[in-house]
């Protein structure tokens, strides 16, 4: 039987969000809803990519509703309840996404006034200035450049509480067809001719925000090292210290785990001979000698 072997360590692969919650435990005491509002942000983006990719497997199965029609006169639309489902599960996660984002804003700011505990005000609040003048500039400005945010906590908002909508595929363009007839726009029911084009805008809106509010979050934090999970590597899990302005890739950063590898009768990193992290040590070693010296 294989030992497990994953790596873990990737900051050259993360975005702002995940770099945030992967240093920000030096800089912010969060509680623990602001915890898991850091990582509820994370996990609720990339459920929703997870649930786009679903919503696409599932696009043929239409063809069995339509065979349905043709075969009794009538269809049940199983399966474009299903990919309705799914696709408003997309959208949902997306803004759970966002709430979680403005939650750990909250947090931070909690003693400003004008940064309410509720997305909709914060937003609100945020776009028509009441809030601290203390308040970020750089957080205005993702806020009052998120114009899509209204329509989309809207959609949200009738999601939440109405019954499933029906997908449908357009025999010309090939296009899925989301409609919803108890979600009224100016008296008429919602109609999407591209709802996957609809949920790629969304996406990047979405990350566009969240990428901008988590990059300020992040440059603000304390340059101090926190450990980093490298990986398991033959069933064993190693780890690193690293400062948040220095994770730029695997070899930053410096080993902590060499304390026992280096130990005859356990195994060696499997990354140790080019691993930047590890050739640090004696880097990091010199330089404490050299500052001893000179005191």
């Amino acid at each position: 039987m294989k030992s497990a072997t994953a790596r873990l360590y990737a900051p050259d692969q993360w975005g702002s969000l995940e770099k945030f919650s992967h240093f920000y435990s030096n800089t912010h005491d969060f509680s623990k809803s602001g915890k898991r509002a850091v990582s509820g942000a994370v996990s609720h983006f990339y459920k929703a990519l997870t649930l786009k990719n679903l919503a696409l497997k599932l696009i043929p199965n239409l063809e069995n509703d339509e065979a349905e029609l043709k075969e009794n006169g009538y269809t049940n639309a199983i399966n474009s309840k299903e990919l309705s489902a799914v696709v408003e599960g997309v959208i949902l996660e997306f803004y759970s996404s966002i709430d979680c984002s403005r939650k750990v804003v909250t947090e931070i700011y909690s003693g400003y006034q004008g940064i309410p505990n509720s997305t909709r005000k914060f937003f609100k609040n945020v776009a028509s200035g009441k809030i601290d003048k203390r308040f970020p500039e750089q957080l205005i400005i993702a806020v009052k450049e998120a114009t899509w945010y209204e329509g989309f906590r809207r959609m949200r908002d009738e999601l939440t509480h109405l019954e499933t909508g029906s997908c449908h595929k357009d025999r010309e363009t090939g296009k899925i067809r989301y409609m919803h007839s108890g979600f009224n726009i100016d008296g008429k029911a919602l109609i999407i001719d591209d709802i996957f084009a609809k949920i790629d805008q969304t996406l990047s809106e979405v990350n566009q925000f969240i990428g901008r509010v988590f990059a300020f979050l992040f440059s603000k934090l304390n340059d101090e090292r926190v450990l980093q999970f490298c990986g398991v590597f033959n069933g064993r899990m190693y780890t690193r210290y690293v400062s948040p302005h220095e994770a730029v890739d695997f070899h930053s950063g410096v080993c902590d785990a060499h304390r026992w590898f280096e130990l005859g009768e356990n195994p060696t990193c499997i990354f140790a001979h080019d691993c930047g992290a590890y050739k640090n040590v004696n880097k990091d070693n010199s330089a404490k000698a050299k500052s001893s010296a000179a005191d």
